[in-house]
């Protein structure tokens, strides 16, 4: 089912299949941020990435001695109705909790909330893990909204520039397939600038681990038109899209893909999150459209 939230500035969009951001437009321009799935490229437009980002070495995975098989990229919260769980003029949370099927594939009882709060230009996405167990949760954590570039006609992917609120070194993990490659880094860029081409991503994403920036900016070259991304919180942070789609997606993460010499125990994955029994994790981002 569709949500919408909506005020003088913009209006949002949300699918309770996944708890789904689907729209961001500009009431002022009839502007749309957010890509439009086109399955030629990619079907998805924002999906929740939980209980973990990227892919699992082998497809299985050992916890207390045992063995689980997991064949899904990107955990699986994304693939599941997510029942609402409160609303209110600005605002709207979901809540998607685990069940059977869930637990052959992940042993733990938690809930997982995702809110979506309008605030003028500004659209804050909170999450929150709770672990209804007694015991340690291991998990991870991470969003991968897609950003329309170009917005427009008589523009290009490649006028379109990540501009970061600090300098960076630009060193980015290096994949193995669908896995970190050990011991491996690229230079991507220096500085606060990372252009985007239309052979950007030709090797899939790009990831940045503990970046001095808490804060991204899309921008372009022809006009004055600018998207703020704040992921204070997170790890890391990857940029993506397919080679010729009209969208790059903004990936904070608290998790990671495998690396390809891991061990495959759960406790022991690179970058993943715990918890106690009985504790809640929160963390949030935050989506700015600045007015023209």
């Amino acid at each position: 089912m569709e949500y919408t939230l909506k005020n003088d500035f913009l209006e949002v969009k949300i699918n309770s299949f996944g708890s789904e951001l689907t729209s961001i437009k500009d009431l002022k321009t009839n502007e749309e941020y957010i890509w439009q799935k086109d399955p030629k490229f990619w079907a998805k437009s924002s999906p929740v990435l939980f209980p973990f980002v990227g892919a699992i070495k082998d497809n299985r995975y050992s916890y207390n001695g045992k063995t689980y098989e997991f064949s899904k990229k990107h955990g699986f919260a994304r693939d599941y109705e997510h029942k609402l769980f409160s609303s209110g003029d600005n605002f709207v949370e979901f809540v998607f909790s685990s069940n059977e099927e869930t637990k052959k594939l992940y042993p733990f009882e938690f809930n997982f909330y995702m809110k979506y709060i309008l605030d003028g230009r500004k659209l804050r996405l909170e999450y929150k893990v709770e672990n209804l167990g007694n015991e340690d949760m291991y998990f991870s954590l991470g969003a991968h909204p897609a950003f329309a570039a170009p917005l427009k006609d008589g523009m290009d992917f490649s006028d379109y520039y990540i501009e970061f609120e600090k300098n960076e070194e630009g060193i980015a993990k290096v994949l193995n397939g669908a896995l970190i490659a050990a011991g491996k880094e690229e230079n991507i860029f220096s500085g606060n600038i990372m252009k985007l081409s239309k052979d950007r991503f030709i090797n899939d994403a790009i990831i940045f681990e503990n970046t001095n920036s808490k804060t991204v900016y899309l921008k372009n070259t022809k006009d004055k038109r600018v998207l703020g991304f704040n992921y204070d919180g997170f790890r890391y942070i990857a940029f993506w899209n397919v080679p010729g789609a009209e969208y790059v997606c903004f990936e904070p993460w608290n998790g990671i893909s495998d690396y390809d010499n891991c061990s495959g125990k759960l406790e022991e994955k690179t970058g993943i999150e715990k918890i106690r029994g009985k504790e809640i994790y929160t963390r949030a981002i935050e989506i700015t459209v600045f007015e023209v």
